[in-house]
């Protein structure tokens, strides 16, 4: 540790030399590079010459005629049963110029429309789930029945369940439709076969004490 602390004293006291040396080095050796440095010459660009090849171009182009038309052809019409039908008569050609006298489209149909189910015996209730009654509706003191109107499956449980008539609000039309798709029910039968069918449920929401 000595001989590391007396190295250390010696390099302290010789280090104003050795940057002094650096120094002067370093200016010596810039002074070397400009004097043997070749002398800058500008020269300016100067552009390559080239040869341009001019086309002659066609003062007068002319266009090709525009094809022919071509006839639509006949279609011969088919004649449904006990009709007859003139086999000079030709289709009129189809035209979109006039289209505000086009006939209206068919209304969509009905939302309300429901499917038939036939069936000997009727379905029975075996499992009533009660509906859960929103927060909102207990505190304003709403009350009132959904109509649903459910389909059962040959399984006995509901597969789809739609409002058809209600006295109540929607989020209480929706507390009403998950409760029935809870039902569970013996399925309706037709002789001793089960069968799909659809019933009308109604389920009431009403405040104890009311």
């Amino acid at each position: 540790m000595a001989v590391v602390a007396v190295a250390n004293v010696k390099f302290k006291k010789g280090y104003n030399r050795y940057l002094l040396n650096s120094l002067y080095a370093a200016i010596v050796m810039h002074l070397l590079a400009f004097y043997f440095a070749p002398p800058f010459e500008f020269k300016p660009y100067v552009l390559k010459e080239q040869e341009f090849v001019v086309v002659e171009t066609i003062d007068d182009f002319v266009l090709p005629p525009p094809p022919q038309e071509i006839s639509q052809p006949v279609i011969p019409m088919e004649a449904a049963e006990g009709e007859e039908v003139d086999e000079d008569a030709e289709i009129a050609p189809t035209s979109f110029d006039k289209i505000d006298n086009l006939p209206p489209p068919p209304p969509p149909p009905s939302e309300t429309a429901t499917d038939f189910y036939a069936f000997d015996e009727p379905p029975v209730l075996v499992k009533y789930v009660p509906p859960h009654y929103p927060n909102l509706a207990q505190q304003a003191g709403i009350e009132g029945t959904v109509l649903l109107r459910v389909l059962i499956g040959t399984d006995g449980r509901v597969v789809s369940a739609a409002v058809l008539q209600s006295d109540v609000t929607t989020a209480m039309e929706k507390a009403a439709i998950a409760a029935a798709m809870k039902f569970i029910f013996k399925p309706a039968k037709q002789r001793t076969v089960p069968v799909p069918a659809a019933m009308a449920v109604p389920i009431r929401f009403k405040l104890h004490g009311g």
